[in-house]
């Protein structure tokens, strides 16, 4: 794929979703690596095949697990101060967090990396925050959902759009392999940092893209453009149950001020996909950052397929079935 080929790519992916319309002012979250010293100059390009103009950031955060990090900041804070666009920088003691927390230093450097990135493009006027993840960052992360036993949800990969905060997060190379950026950017004699990091096979990523990936590929060298059409797939039959969900919460439920209430003759007789998808939506009512476990979801399975009087209780849900009548509330 030439540089020509990759731009008109990339621009179809972005008008296939409305995206970046004329004069959008777009954070690029750039940690100075390749696929997102990519993105970078490959905005400016899209902005000028559409013969128009973009309004650029540039934001970065230091994790503190590299000590080489501080000075991929400094050299980064250099390139942009060249190419005359706003640098943002925020440091983070992500190792800490990952022990305070007593979550891993992926998941902790993510969140804080995503509220940062959103804090400051609301607060400097962004229209959208742009990443760099790219088609074999999609087929990696559909393998590590897998490996995980995720359910259809996790098989669809990421979006080209995520709308979790209030600024869109944005993937405009979704549909690109790491190979057309790293041609690109030495076609453009763009430079870039290499972090030690991701040769760390102990980070699951790592060993996901240096050890599975290239046993899948020896037995289909077009394994990743397969894992990403199965997410393609997925995510066309998940948008069809998620509609069925959505018509059947609005048939059978009742939303009180403080309570959640189904029938339980009514629910059994919802095929399993959607009872479990229903369960989801109901305490989300409740609480929206509770999401259901397999074991969880077993437990309320069960108090639908009993007549007995059931009380199941999660973190902030107390659920009560007596008779017909199954109520779902918050405990507090």
């Amino acid at each position: 794929m030439n540089v020509k080929e990759l731009i008109r790519t990339i621009n179809h992916t972005l008008k296939s979703h409305n995206l970046f319309p004329e004069n959008s002012r777009i954070l690029v979250a750039c940690s100075g690596g390749p696929d997102s010293m990519a993105l970078l100059y490959l905005l400016q390009d899209i902005a000028t095949h559409r013969h128009t103009t973009y309004k650029i950031g540039v934001a970065i955060v230091d994790h503190c697990i590299r000590p080489e990090s501080k000075d991929e900041v400094l050299w980064l804070q250099h390139q942009v101060e060249e190419l005359g666009l706003p640098f943002y920088s925020a440091t983070f003691d992500v190792p800490h967090l990952s022990k305070e927390h007593k979550k891993s230093e992926e998941t902790i450097g993510r969140q804080v990396r995503y509220q940062w990135l959103n804090e400051i493009a609301q607060s400097e006027g962004y229209d959208y925050i742009s990443v760099a993840h790219h088609k074999d960052d999609q087929a990696e992360s559909i393998l590590a959902h897998i490996i995980r036993g995720s359910g259809l949800n996790g098989l669809t990969g990421m979006s080209v759009v995520q709308s979790e905060y209030a600024i869109p997060v944005v993937r405009p190379l979704l549909d690109v392999t790491k190979e057309n950026l790293l041609a690109y950017i030495g076609t453009k004699h763009i430079s870039y940092c290499v972090d030690s990091t991701n040769e760390d096979v102990r980070y699951q990523r790592n060993r996901i893209r240096h050890r599975i990936i290239p046993e899948l590929e020896a037995v289909n060298p077009a394994v990743v453009d397969a894992i990403v059409r199965l997410g393609s797939s997925v995510n066309e039959d998940v948008m069809v149950i998620s509609d069925l969900t959505s018509r059947t919460f609005d048939k059978l439920v009742s939303i009180d001020d403080d309570e959640v209430r189904i029938s339980r003759r009514a629910l059994r007789q919802e095929p399993l996909a959607i009872q479990r998808r229903l369960w989801q939506r109901l305490v989300s009512t409740i609480d929206s950052d509770l999401t259901l476990t397999s074991a969880h979801q077993e437990q309320l399975l069960d108090i639908v397929n009993t007549g007995e009087k059931k009380t199941f209780t999660i973190k902030s849900i107390k659920v009560i079935a007596q008779c017909d009548t199954i109520k779902v509330y918050c405990k507090h």
